[in-house]
């Protein structure tokens, strides 16, 4: 293993950096954020990247530089918008966050992202690695990140046993990536860029194409025949299966919906179907009866599926029944959720859901143009 000690006082941090400077500049992906060194820009990708892939976060990167194209018009925005916006994107906390972000740099900052690592750090929603990335590569400075491809890069490229994420091991990678950072050659950002893109596309954490690596040579990994069991992670729980119904309740051609409370554990302030987890013992045809009274003090008995939407959560995998119910009797009350409302499916567009619920108001929306036709 390559030691701390020789890393910072020898050749071979600097030569690191520029064999994965080289690299990069041959085959880094042209992406959007890449395309200026805005600051905003840079905070908005760094956010949307995170636990998201790269081809997800592109078109939402982009409707969102032209929904909200400054710190200025986030900060402004109503938050309805700025959740309607990232739906489908999920970990809605991160929406919040960029705007209660936006709305502090208004206040503090000029309406600018700062550049200093402390001013960040006291942003909502930016921690160590989000600062890093803003700090080295919107503004030049050689501070360190470490993501979890940075995590197996480094943890390969140096030997390093344990756990990434888990002292006093994630410590010493923190170590490890300032020592490299700093010993970037007038391209912190570029580096660290260079070493992101280098654990997403080679590194790959199964099959890695150590043939196509710039740093073969000098991977510790490698050379000991480690690479396919570091980084050492703790095998993940298994995922645990969860049944739930949602309620397309009907009247008038329109469909009840509510919106969450603002302290809701989940998609807060967002409009979903009633619905719920079917208990252990219970029908989904009870459960729908049951969540729809919880929610909005109606009665009445699904009569037909809408459709079956699956999607996890966290470890939880969700398989979702959205039962149509037709004409529920009673008055609607918001009993459960900040607010109910009865909307028509066209309506529906215009609110922030969470990607499940949206596919329903999809299918739903679409049931009725079908039945308008014919």
């Amino acid at each position: 293993m390559i030691s701390m000690t020789r890393l910072r006082d020898d050749e071979t941090a600097r030569a690191i950096g520029r064999a994965l400077l080289a690299w990069y500049v041959l085959h880094r992906r042209e992406l959007p954020w890449r395309q200026s060194l805005d600051p905003y820009a840079v905070w908005v990708s760094e956010m949307m990247l995170q636990q998201t892939q790269v081809a997800t976060v592109i078109p939402y990167f982009e409707r969102w530089m032209q929904r909200f194209p400054d710190v200025a018009t986030l900060a402004a925005a109503a938050e309805s918008d700025v959740l309607h916006a990232w739906q489908g994107l999920g970990y809605y906390s991160r929406a919040r966050n960029l705007q209660r972000a936006a709305t502090r740099m208004v206040e503090h900052h000029d309406g600018r992202v700062p550049a200093s690592i402390n001013a960040l750090r006291a942003l909502p929603g930016i921690g160590p690695y989000s600062a890093g990335a803003i700090a080295s590569i919107a503004y030049g400075q050689a501070e360190p990140l470490v993501d979890g491809n940075v995590n197996r890069v480094l943890s390969r490229l140096f030997a390093l046993r344990g756990d990434p994420n888990r002292a006093p091991l994630k410590a010493a990678i923190w170590d490890y990536a300032r020592a490299l950072v700093s010993a970037a050659e007038r391209a912190p950002g570029d580096f660290n860029q260079a070493l992101m893109e280098l654990g997403a596309t080679v590194c790959t954490p199964r099959a890695p194409r150590c043939t196509s690596c710039p740093l073969a040579a000098l991977c510790q990994a490698k050379k000991l025949d480690l690479v396919e069991q570091l980084p050492e992670l703790p095998a993940r729980a298994k995922a645990t299966p969860v049944h739930m119904v949602a309620v397309v309740a009907t009247r008038n051609a329109c469909v009840l919906v509510g919106r969450l409370k603002a302290d809701a554990p989940r998609w807060a302030g967002m409009w979903l179907f009633p619905n719920a987890e079917v208990k252990s013992g219970q029908t989904p045809e009870a459960a729908v009866r049951d969540v729809l009274f919880r929610t909005a003090g109606l009665r009445g008995s699904p009569s037909s599926i809408v459709c079956v939407v699956r999607h996890s959560v966290t470890r939880f995998r969700i398989t979702l029944d959205a039962y149509r119910t037709l004409e529920p009797s009673g008055v609607a009350r918001a009993l459960s959720v900040a607010e109910i409302a009865w909307k028509s499916p066209m309506d529906l567009a215009a609110l922030a859901m969470p990607a499940a619920h949206r596919i329903i108001a999809e299918r739903v929306l679409s049931d009725s143009a079908g039945a308008g036709g014919s």
